[in-house]
């Protein structure tokens, strides 16, 4: 699943929104999108202070500043520079952590300027696997630089929940080339900065994962209720909780994860040999 020739529109596409990206995703679906993340990255944060992790595809830095902040020391990686200085902004915020940030302009496809099996704990939030030319490089160069017995967690696109965009619009040609190939289109009025996706179904994620020599931990959906078209609910603090409860159950249940428009893996990687 290779699509070389979208790298430089999606970087295009991520400079130009960097100064505005946080506001974009600044509302109470995105809260609560927010909170089920962190609640499921929790269990997962290395035991050792002074274990390394690495947030990937990190845009302006929104899960690697939590884990700075939770003590680790963290790389930051994002193909696009503008998201590497707007992380940098918000380091300086934070001066007492800034010294254990590493930033790094990078497209995760080519992780050479990392070394090999040293993150305990490997995040690839907000879909770059989607987004990124060659998905299979990109979780095996995951692999290579995450610690024997680390984890890495990751989200992309679910290919079920993208039929809809399609049948919407009576595309059947569309509807085609999306199940058979995997593949849509990030769609913006600017045509040079539209993109080609990667999307998965659930079994695809997992294979792609398991092809790469990592053992599943678990597969999720995000977010199961389709609680986005229903977000005036999450004003109620109430309901919000109810729904956080309700969602998390349904995430125990990995076939439910075929109903969600993302899907979120987290995956080990084996110790090696002794």
């Amino acid at each position: 699943m290779k699509h070389r020739g979208s790298s430089k529109a999606s970087r295009r596409y991520h400079n130009r929104v960097a100064r505005r990206y946080d506001t974009i995703y600044d509302d109470a679906y995105w809260q609560f999108h927010d909170r089920l993340t962190w609640e499921a990255i929790k269990p997962h944060l290395p035991t050792d202070a002074a274990a390394r992790c690495c947030d990937l595809g990190c845009g302006t830095g929104k899960w690697g500043l939590k884990l700075l902040k939770s003590g680790f020391p963290t790389t930051f990686v994002d193909h696009a520079p503008a998201m590497i200085e707007r992380t940098r902004e918000k380091l300086q915020e934070q001066a007492a952590r800034a010294s254990r940030a590493t930033l790094l302009v990078a497209d995760i496809v080519d992780l050479t300027a990392l070394e090999s099996d040293q993150f305990e704990l490997i995040l690839a939030m907000g879909d770059p696997l989607s987004i990124c030319s060659d998905p299979s490089r990109a979780v095996r160069e995951m692999r290579r630089i995450c610690r024997p017995g680390g984890i890495v967690i990751a989200t992309v696109d679910n290919q079920l929940a993208a039929m809809d965009y399609y049948l919407q619009k009576g595309d059947l040609d569309g509807l085609e080339t999306l199940l058979r190939s995997g593949r849509t289109r990030w769609l913006t009025a600017d045509i040079e900065e539209q993109f080609e996706l990667t999307t998965f179904t659930p079994a695809g994620f997992k294979g792609l994962f398991e092809r790469a020599g990592f053992s599943i931990v678990r597969l999720s959906g995000k977010t199961v209720i389709p609680i986005r078209q229903f977000k005036e609910m999450l004003q109620d603090e109430a309901a919000f909780d109810r729904l956080m409860r309700l969602e998390t159950d349904l995430a125990a249940d990995p076939t439910a994860a075929a109903r969600a428009a993302h899907l979120q893996i987290t995956a080990r990687k084996p110790l090696k040999p002794a």
